[in-house]
């Protein structure tokens, strides 16, 4: 069972906007068939409708092109008016569904999520992620306040490689140059 793409927390609504908008069908506990896209149009309404009301939104970003990997069997099942909301690519064995990150948020408030994701997306090619806090996000002061784009990291397993480059970029600044050896005193 997949987890849901919307969570009421007090007067905040997260949203994931990721892979958990793809809803599945476990009507035969053999298959998992896709069976819709969050959000239908009044769901999409309901989240502006409590922006709106000044109720705090959260966006909850991956990518920008959000891709499911599924069975190629899976994807033949997909009821044909929702395969229209999105790409499917196949090899005929292993299919992948193509989301289109934010495409239920009017446009300035899409380009403005869209904007913050190029922004992390800088700052993880400038940084080693080990140095950054798993959650990124947007700094205050946009319009409306009371929603904000933010995105979850995952966190990569920690291996030797990795080890060795975070010690790289730690150590960088630190001087390998040996002091001068100290001047012979004569007497």
């Amino acid at each position: 069972m997949s987890s849901p793409p919307v969570l009421r927390c007090g007067n905040t609504l997260v949203v994931f906007d990721g892979p958990r908008r793809l809803l599945w069908s476990t009507s035969d506990p053999r298959h998992c068939t896709p069976a819709g896209l969050w959000p239908a149009p009044g769901q999409a309404a309901e989240v502006l409708d409590h922006l709106a009301a000044d109720g705090n939104v959260l966006v909850l970003l991956d990518q920008e092109r959000i891709t499911v990997p599924m069975f190629a069997d899976e994807a033949a099942h997909i009821p044909e008016e929702l395969a229209a909301r999105f790409t499917i690519t196949t090899d005929g064995v292993l299919s992948e569904l193509h989301l289109t990150a934010l495409d239920w948020l009017p446009e300035h408030l899409r380009r403005r999520g869209l904007r913050f994701l190029r922004d992390a997306a800088r700052l993880l090619a400038r940084e080693h992620d080990l140095l950054l806090p798993p959650l990124l996000v947007e700094e205050p002061g946009s319009e409306p306040s009371n929603l904000r784009f933010a995105q979850l990291r995952s966190v990569r397993p920690i291996d030797q490689e990795r080890i060795a480059l975070l010690s790289d970029r730690l150590f960088a600044q630190v001087s390998t140059v040996t002091p001068p050896p100290a001047p012979e005193v004569s007497s």
